[in-house]
């Protein structure tokens, strides 16, 4: 009898099994910074994409601008013109082309010449213009668009379509010009031909006998007026 009471007492007295302790375990730790992880990084593609969405079409918007004014400009101003000169590159590295409005379409009553030039360093296009009267002053060059891409060769982006005999009755100044950042996207191109309607193959600078690139009778040419 006493033996059982002991016991009983005994059992009485045991200690109750250990409950678990609260918390994470490492492996539960590392599958929740895992997952978490992989969150971050599918939000960050996600920002970038639409960063780079939103700045391609910014530079998209700038460029198609930039080729815009320049192909108002010229398609205004050389439709008029009577003749035009084969481009040329000047002491400055500057490719330029010109050609003469006659009296007759020019607003002021007055011959007008009209001179384009890219400057391949700055990237940049400009023009100017002056009365074909003799000692007349060149003005100050007026900046038309910047950031435009420099592709090279002779008289880029400026060339000259002469006019001949069973081809163009009429010569033609041709753009080819490329502006934006190639690096983010959106960069644009324009290629575009401008016909001169009171030219023709009679035009004084249509002609380039020796082939050197450069018309044997250029129009406006006073001192000091290469770029």
């Amino acid at each position: 009898m006493d033996r059982e009471l002991t016991n009983r007492c005994l059992a009485g007295t045991r200690p109750s099994p250990r409950k678990r302790e609260a918390g994470y375990t490492l492996i539960e730790l590392s599958a929740a910074m895992g997952i978490f992880t992989i969150f971050i990084a599918v939000f960050l593609v996600a920002v970038v994409g639409v960063s780079r969405g939103t700045t391609t079409a910014r530079n998209t918007a700038e460029s198609s601008s930039s080729a815009l004014i320049v192909f108002q400009n010229l398609d205004r101003q050389v439709r008029y013109a009577d003749s035009i000169n084969f481009p040329g590159a000047g002491g400055s590295g500057a490719r330029y082309i010109e050609f003469r409005t006659p009296a007759a379409n020019s607003a002021t009553g007055v011959a007008i010449c009209t001179q384009w030039r890219f400057v391949p360093g700055d990237e940049r296009v400009e023009s100017r213009s002056w009365n074909n009267v003799s000692g007349a002053a060149l003005p100050a060059w007026t900046n038309k668009v910047n950031g435009i891409t420099d592709l090279g060769g002779v008289g880029y982006p400026f060339s000259m379509i002469p006019a001949a005999p069973g081809q163009s009755t009429q010569q033609q100044l041709r753009l080819t010009l490329e502006s934006g950042d190639a690096a983010i996207g959106g960069e644009t191109s324009i290629d575009s031909v401008f016909v001169a309607r009171n030219s023709s193959v009679l035009s004084p600078s249509n002609i380039d006998v020796n082939n050197d690139g450069n018309s044997d009778n250029p129009v406006c040419r006073p001192t000091g007026s290469r770029p």
